[in-house]
């Protein structure tokens, strides 16, 4: 093999030429490196995973900007019930991918289901089966719990049942659950058993979701969870939802999805990310894990 080294006349090579080369490149290099360019949001959709699985729920024209969430989600045999809304605009119930537009109301914020009967609440509604069961005129309404037949609402510093007041709260009321007769009631600072105080928030704590399974009551709220007013775990996150199957307790906290205090699912929380999902709600049913949420999806803008 023969190695020919060569020599560069550079008096040859026309001046005007790499001039005009690398003038170019500085153009271009300087045009990339100031411009600003960051990911802006283009949308949020309306979600549902299984085991992790994402699965978006349609609603509308995606090639337009829409605001759509979900917040509340029941299992009720193979049907999946989601209750969510485009902000501002619309309540939605989505039945096993399915959408429905609810009267009147502009969002949701619980599903129940007994029986073949679906109860929503949002706004200051409650809708039983896709109908207006009940108007609570300037009383927003945050949780529907429906018991042997009886319906109990939460909401605005007031529990209801049947569409008539039964208690009167401090503040209000995110929670309602009835258990062996007994109506259970979480507020963003105090939790009741039939109108009586069981739990007190301490100093900078608050609480967000409440479940009872076997007696036991577990309070969800900002980092830690609670049962029987004993902390059980403490995470990253303000939990919105509590679900406890079994011996095990199943948590929602916007980015994260816990289960015994673990993280099984997460956001991509990346700067660059082209999506970022956000878990409202959590419901076990037999082996299979739902979550409920939305997802942003993001677009690259320069300027």
């Amino acid at each position: 093999m023969s190695i020919r080294l060569y020599s560069i006349n550079y008096k040859s090579i026309k001046m005007k030429k790499i001039i005009l080369y690398f003038t170019t490149i500085i153009i271009a290099i300087g045009y990339t490196s100031c411009r600003d360019c960051e990911y802006e949001v283009d949308y949020s959709a309306a979600a549902l995973w299984k085991n992790g699985v994402k699965q978006e729920l349609p609603y509308g024209d995606l090639s337009g900007y829409l605001d759509v969430r979900t917040y509340s989600i029941f299992v009720s045999g193979s049907d999946v019930y989601v209750a969510g809304a485009d902000r501002g605009s619309a309540a939605l119930l989505w039945k096993n991918g399915i959408v429905q537009i609810l009267p009147e109301g502009a969002n949701t914020n619980s599903v129940f289901v007994y029986q073949n009967d679906v109860y929503v609440a949002g706004n200051i509604y409650v809708w039983k089966n896709g109908e207006i069961l009940y108007s609570f005129l300037n009383d927003p309404v945050n949780s529907v719990f429906v018991y042997d037949g009886d319906v109990y609402v939460a909401g605005d510093k007031h529990v209801w049942k049947n569409g008539e007041v039964i208690q009167t709260l401090g503040s209000e009321a995110n929670s309602v659950i009835v258990y062996n007769g007994d109506v259970y009631v979480a507020t963003e600072y105090t939790v009741y058993k039939n109108g009586e105080v069981i739990q007190s928030a301490n100093k900078g704590e608050r609480f967000y979701s409440l479940f009872i399974l076997d007696g036991d009551v577990y309070i969800g709220g900002n980092g830690k969870v609670w049962k029987n007013g004993n902390v059980e775990y403490t995470i990253d996150g303000s939990v919105t939802c509590v679900f406890v199957s079994g011996n095990d307790v199943y948590l929602t906290t916007g980015y994260n999805v816990f289960k015994n205090g673990v993280v099984i699912m997460e956001s991509d929380l990346r700067p660059d990310a082209t999506e970022s999902d956000r878990f409202t709600s959590v419901f076990v049913s037999g082996n299979d894990v739902y979550v409920a949420g939305f997802y942003y999806k993001f677009i690259r803008v320069c300027s």
